[in-house]
């Protein structure tokens, strides 16, 4: 069962990606976890925690689709590598001002600008380049592994860039300087990364050969729209990032104002959160079989929504850390069931953009959930914000409880999946009828996809 588990690391080349993307994300989690802490340290207004989130926003709407066609198109290594080295350079910069104590919050909201324009490039490379790595039958697994990173890394990162921070500033007691000994560790994480990516072989991939950038964008704008369920799934996404995932922006806010504890706790806070996301993980994958999906979208947004509810209501820090753990779990359910669909169903010509329309989730739309939890709680409170996207998430459960076509059209080309090989990519190209009909599936005989490419 553990080999099982693991399967897609017994790959050479993954085993490299993954475990760089592990070192990498540790020390971006306690990035993550120090930038809204300094902003609100800085400037104790919530206002500039919104400021931030938009100036990550604007970026990444603009060349997410951009960075999906590049995907497509170039060597997805070799994009990655260079965005790497950028991150290096650009975080080496502003530690230098942090420790130098000349850091101000307009550096910190430069500096979220252009990492949400380089993630625009770095997502859809990323996960494109993955697929590539191993056999067509453990993607589901990949994905699975892929998916413990973040919430796995979330752990213990924080607790560790938490601890370090109230260390660094009890001695110093300069929040510049505590800053930028954090930031060392992040930097050293993404150094390490780069260093992996450039010792992995890709095999040979055909690459896209249409025309100009606008037609490409299109192309994969055109194809997620045709097709519902694509739609359904990268809107569901959007959705939930936007009222739930979100919240750790208010997390700074929380943990001074509401439960009056400093950044060491702040890192718990990060840290229960990735343990329900990482239970969340395994849940998922435990229940990946076509018959779950209905229940785990489902339970997973009541739980993601009722815990920011509950959450919100008490003031109680150990209570709030369970309660983290219940929306960490809830969100990852969702997210992995939607990932593993993704990466099963889409075609693989097309794999760039469709993964750079979802990769907005992260480059886009969580910048917007943040502003949109800022505003909230600038203008009436933090728990209040919590409390208001809570019940639009737990409201959007009962909906898709209610009316259940879109995830039964999911639940259709899974199923035309898994029992027709030569329909695992091809049947994503099927138009629904207008009459609301499952999409129809092609004959073995017809086109196939080729592995992951």
């Amino acid at each position: 069962m553990t080999h099982q588990r693991f399967a897609a690391l017994q790959h050479h080349d993954f085993r490299l990606y993954w475990i760089g993307f592990v070192i990498s994300i540790s020390g971006q989690q306690m990035l993550w976890m120090l930038e809204p802490w300094l902003i609100y340290e800085l400037s104790g207004s919530t206002v500039y925690l919104g400021i931030n989130a938009l100036a990550q926003a604007i970026p990444a709407t603009a060349l997410v689709l951009i960075g999906g066609v590049i995907a497509d198109k170039f060597d997805q290594r070799k994009l990655l590598i260079g965005v790497q080295i950028a991150y290096v350079a650009l975080l080496s910069l502003i530690a230098g001002l942090a420790l130098t104590e000349l850091l101000e919050v307009w550096h910190i909201l430069v500096l979220a600008f252009i990492k949400s324009a380089l993630g625009s490039f770095e997502n859809p490379a990323r996960q494109s380049l993955f697929p590539h790595l191993i056999p067509r039958d453990l993607m589901p697994n990949a994905v699975a592994l892929n998916a413990t990173i973040h919430p796995g890394t979330r752990i213990g990162a924080p607790v560790v860039g938490g601890f370090l921070l109230a260390l660094t500033l009890g001695a110093t007691g300069s929040p510049r300087i505590a800053a930028g000994c954090v930031m060392l560790i992040g930097i050293a994480g993404i150094a390490v990364y780069t260093v992996m990516l450039a010792m992995i072989h890709v095999p040979p991939i055909t690459r896209a050969k249409s025309g100009g950038m606008v037609s490409d964008m299109a192309e994969g704008v055109r194809f997620i729209w045709r097709n519902p369920v694509f739609a359904f799934l990268i809107g569901l996404a959007y959705f939930h990032m936007f009222f739930g995932y979100s919240v750790g922006v208010m997390f700074p806010v929380i943990a001074k104002d509401v439960l009056h504890v400093g950044p060491d706790a702040l890192g718990i806070m990060w840290s229960a959160m990735g343990a329900g996301s990482l239970a969340g993980v395994f849940l998922a994958a435990y229940l990946s079989a076509v018959r779950h999906q209905r229940a785990i979208i489902t339970w997973g947004q009541v739980a993601m929504g009722g815990g920011m509810i509950a959450f919100a209501l008490t003031p109680l820090y150990w209570l709030s850390m369970a309660l983290l753990f219940v929306v960490g779990a809830g969100a990852s359910v969702l997210n992995v069931a939607i990932q593993q669909n993704l990466q099963m169903l889409v075609p693989n010509q097309l794999r760039g953009r469709v993964i750079g329309v979802w990769s907005m989730v992260h480059s886009s739309i969580r910048p917007m959930g943040e502003m949109q939890f800022s505003g909230v709680a600038a203008l009436v409170s933090a728990p209040f914000a919590l409390i208001l996207s809570g019940a639009v998430v737990v409201a959007a459960a009962a909906f898709f409880a209610i009316y259940g076509r879109p995830i039964r059209a999911l639940v259709n080309l899974r199923e035309a999946a898994l029992t027709d090989p030569a329909a695992r990519t091809d049947a994503a190209h099927q138009v629904p009828s207008p009459s609301g009909s499952p999409p129809s599936v092609p004959s073995p005989s017809g086109p196939s996809g080729r592995g992951l490419g």
